[in-house]
């Protein structure tokens, strides 16, 4: 099947069902298996072991999440579409984002606390609406890459086995990676891994979102993008961060960490909606961007 076609099959069955139940997942099976053998290789009281260590686990979802893949790869037809939706995440991003927009609309911070428990790692208690709506949008727009253009660029760009590995790579990080204390050490391995595949898939990633968002109109600035630069801890995620707060008009806050965007004030309830349909509109345009982002890329060698 074409790529093209593929990767909006693929779309289509993630916005359609969403995720498939965790029972049946083949991205939740690979971080049960990591947490097993995590459980295991942390008992190592060495700095130098928990590295390895951490690089042992990332290395075991690789392969289970690829052997999963690989089943799926055989069936007739639209296998690579079943690979590809496996490891999109677009629907379930969005209702996870607009959850907390909901209960914010509501009046329900204690609510909207503990919806944005499920997509930040931050400590949430004592976050105020502003901040909570914030935290929201950075990861509705940060996971833009995680769960949409990642995928379609590393399948594009070279095939159905490399959207696998980039998922357990992901997967990996979200569980060790950036973390303090022994996790510290042992989500290394993952956490570079993954800020490299991201990097490279970074500029596909701004194009997707130039193409979809007109966030260069919200008093962007080269200063702004600079200071994005600076102050995300993470290498890849200021982009789509600092991209939706311009488009959104709004500052984004990390308290004690950053603050993005073009100034003026935090985001509210119905910022966190636009957030939710921002996403929408990029999923619709990341395929056939991806796709062509791709094929320029691949034709360089050749022209050379």
């Amino acid at each position: 099947m074409d790529p093209l076609l593929t990767a909006y099959l693929a779309l289509a069955l993630d916005l359609l069902l969403g995720d498939p139940p965790n029972r049946f997942h083949p991205v939740a099976w690979t971080g049960r298996v990591m947490e097993v053998v995590a459980r295991r290789l942390l008992r190592v009281e060495s700095r130098v072991g928990l590295v390895l260590g951490g690089g042992v686990t990332t290395a075991v979802g690789i392969a289970v999440l690829t052997g999963f893949c690989g089943l799926l790869h055989l069936v007739p037809v639209v296998g690579d579409a079943l690979v590809l939706w496996t490891c999109l995440s677009v629907r379930g991003l969005v209702e996870h984002v607009v959850r907390v927009g909901e209960r914010l609309r509501c009046g329900d911070l204690e609510g909207a606390r503990e919806r944005v428990r499920w997509l930040v790692s931050r400590e949430v208690e004592g976050l105020d609406e502003g901040l909570v709506a914030s935290a929201a949008v950075e990861s509705g727009f940060e996971n833009v890459l995680d769960s949409l253009v990642g995928p379609l660029w590393w399948f594009c760009l070279v095939g159905w086995w490399a959207v696998p590995v980039y998922r357990a790579v992901n997967v990996a990080d979200a569980m060790f990676g950036y973390r303090r204390g022994r996790l510290e050490a042992f989500g290394k391995v993952p956490a570079r891994a993954d800020d490299a595949l991201n990097l490279v898939a970074l500029p596909c990633c701004a194009a997707v979102l130039t193409a979809a968002l007109p966030w260069w109109v919200g008093r962007a600035s080269v200063s702004g993008l600079v200071r994005a630069v600076r102050e995300v801890e993470s290498p890849c995620s200021w982009l789509p961060m600092y991209v939706g707060a311009c488009a959104l008009r709004v500052r984004l806050e990390k308290r004690g960490e950053y603050e993005l965007g073009p100034g003026g004030r935090l985001p509210g309830w119905r910022e966190v909606m636009d957030a939710a349909g921002s996403v929408w509109v990029v999923s619709l345009v990341a395929p056939a961007v991806t796709h062509l982002f791709s094929t320029v890329i691949s034709s360089v060698p050749r022209a050379l």
